[in-house]
This record gives C-alpha cells, sequence and structure tokens, in this order.
C-alpha cells in the first residue's frame, strides 16, 4: 500500500509539472508564432523606438546611462536582450512593468504597437538588420513591417502623405476644418477619403487629378514635387489604406541636411516656406535658408512651439525635433 501510494504521488507530481510547463510556454508566447509574421527590422523600427524614448539625455544615453543600461545602439541595447525570449529580457520587462518599481518610460507608457513590435523583434531573435525597401532585408530574409499598413503598400499614409497634404492643402483660407473651400477639408484621413478618392483608382480620384494637373496648391504656392505625386498615386492605386507606420526617423547616425533635414523640411515646411509667395517672407528652400533659420533660433522655437506653433496644424514627431536639435549641436553639416 505505501509503495503504491509513493508512485501515485510521483506520477500526480509529474503530471503537475507537465502542466506548470505547458502553462508557462502558453504564457510566454501568447500564442504569437513568430516564424509566421513579416520579420521586424531593428534599424528602421525598433532602434528608433528605443533612441528617442529610451535613449535621451540623463537617462539611457551614451554617457553612461542609469541603471547601467544604454539604449542609444544596437550593441548597447542588447545588454538587456535576451535573443528569442522578450519575458526574460529586461528592456521589454521595463516597457512592460514587470522589471521595475516604474513603468518604462517614466514619461509614459510605450503604445501598445511599439511594445508588439520590441516583443516580436526579440522573440525573432534580436537582430540588427537593416532594411531597406518593402520585400528586403539587410542581413536576414523576409519583409519590413508595416504595421496596420498592408505588406504590399509601401506608401503609408499618415507617416508620408498626411503631412504633405496638411500643410500643402489644408491650411488656414484653404482646406482645413474652418474654411473647407469648394466643400474639402484635407486634414484627416477620413476628410481626404470622404469625397476625394477612389481606392484603387487614382485617375478617377480627384485628389490626384487635380495635383497632377498642379491646379492645387494655387499659385503662388509651388507644385507638389513629382514624388510625392507618385506616392500618391501608388497609395490610392494600392487601395488608400489608412497606415500608421514606424517613422523613417534616424538619430542613431550623424545628422546632416542631405540626409535627413531637407527631407524633413520638405515634407513639413516647404509647402508655406518657398517661392515668392513664402508665409512671412521665410524662405526654407535651400541649405544656406534653413541654416539661417536654425542660427537664429527661429526654427527651433517655431517647431517647439515656444513662439508660434509650426506647422500650424500639426506638430513634428519628437524624432523629428530630435534631428534638428542634433543637426544644429553638431555644427549644422551640409552633407
Amino acid at each position: 500500500m505505501k509503495g503504491k501510494k509513493t508512485l501515485r504521488i510521483s506520477i500526480l507530481l509529474v503530471f503537475a509539472a507537465s502542466v506548470l510547463v505547458l502553462v508557462q510556454t502558453r504564457c510566454r508566447h501568447d500564442d504569437l508564432n513568430t516564424a509566421t509574421l513579416a520579420k521586424v527590422c531593428y534599424q528602421s523600427e525598433i532602434g528608433p523606438i528605443f533612441l528617442r524614448s529610451c535613449g535621451t539625455t540623463g537617462c539611457h544615453d551614451s554617457q553612461g546611462g542609469k541603471g547601467g543600461y544604454s539604449f542609444t545602439d544596437y550593441t548597447s541595447v542588447m545588454k538587456a536582450i535576451k535573443p528569442f525570449n522578450a519575458q526574460k529580457s529586461k528592456a521589454y520587462q521595463a516597457i512592460t512593468g514587470k522589471a521595475f518599481v516604474q513603468l518604462m518610460p517614466p514619461s509614459g507608457a510605450l503604445s501598445q504597437n511599439e511594445r508588439i513590435l520590441i516583443r516580436l523583434w526579440i522573440d525573432q531573435g534580436a537582430e540588427n538588420t537593416t532594411c531597406g525597401t518593402v520585400g528586403t532585408t539587410g542581413t536576414t530574409s523576409g519583409t519590413v513591417n508595416n504595421s496596420s499598413a498592408a505588406l504590399s503598400d509601401p506608401v503609408c499614409f499618415q507617416r508620408d502623405l498626411l503631412p504633405v497634404l496638411v500643410s500643402s492643402c489644408g491650411t488656414t483660407g484653404c482646406h482645413d476644418q474652418t474654411s473647407h473651400k469648394e466643400g474639402y477639408t484635407i486634414t484627416s484621413y477620413a476628410s481626404v477619403m470622404s469625397n476625394l478618392v477612389k481606392a484603387g483608382s487614382p485617375t478617377t480620384s480627384k485628389l490626384y487629378t487635380i495635383i497632377k494637373n498642379n491646379s492645387m496648391p494655387p499659385r503662388p504656392y509651388p507644385a507638389l514635387s513629382t514624388t510625392v505625386k507618385d506616392s500618391i498615386y501608388n497609395w490610392i492605386k494600392n487601395g488608400a489604406l489608412n497606415g500608421t507606420c514606424v517613422s523613417l526617423c534616424d538619430t542613431a547616425g550623424v545628422v546632416t541636411y542631405q540626409n535627413q533635414i531637407a527631407t524633413l523640411i520638405s515634407k513639413n515646411c516647404i509647402s508655406c516656406h518657398s517661392g515668392s509667395g513664402a508665409s512671412k517672407g521665410i524662405l526654407l528652400d535651400t541649405y544656406t535658408n534653413v541654416k539661417a533659420q536654425i542660427d537664429n533660433g527661429k526654427l527651433l522655437a517655431a517647431v517647439k512651439g515656444t513662439s508660434i506653433q509650426m506647422p500650424p496644424a500639426y506638430k513634428i514627431t519628437t524624432c523629428e525635433l530630435r534631428e534638428i536639435e542634433l543637426w544644429k549641436a553638431n555644427g549644422t553639416l551640409q552633407n
């Protein structure tokens, strides 16, 4: 009897241990099969999140960092990462409130999408991938994860198009919510889709046909660039999705006018600050003109909103602001 009782207890213990292992495995992965998901890219998706949210001055910057952790480059980030296991990675524990008393970052939790991207990246091996266009990855095979945008749609509305449309069309006196000239408002995805776009058909979409013929923006404002026109065409052709993609902003390397600032200015400022009708006579159409506005402090004051808010309809991202600050701090390099 005693032997049977001991055997029964042993069987129960083995069974309990097996169940515990299964539960722990299930909880760790939460039913996410990372092998079936698009490869998350460190350089374009994960690195920028850590840099702007954690690797800031006084927190986990390159000067040592609080707690001995720095989040300014791949090598330093990996000190808080256990590849293939997000749940046991200090970085993931911190952003989900499982490692420290205070949730990180202290200024506010990362978005759900950002946390998921970091978790997927770690569980996929936490590789130092460098991604190009959709469908290519620098060090591993796979496709770039464009968040809520379809993988076949490389043009992201929220990141690539809305800032240009708002600064070029959705301004005061034109197609903002108050003026809405000719009944059109161009300040959000919903307003653009209401009567300006026919998904899948650029040639029958008023938004594209008007900008293609340079009818909008009206003179003396400059016409949209060929690149923007092509982006709008491709976006509509691919279904006019409301993509919310990871920013292409880069503060990990040396910031120069040619590599980062020119694109930032073109997307957010050039529509109002170029040509003979430049707003308040301020030109931002060349390196020399942009540098002059940096040197006198007006550009940074405007984008920070400490003088007037520029662009007037929205704020540039924290990462873009950081790009401008780094560009100034490093001597406003041109190339």
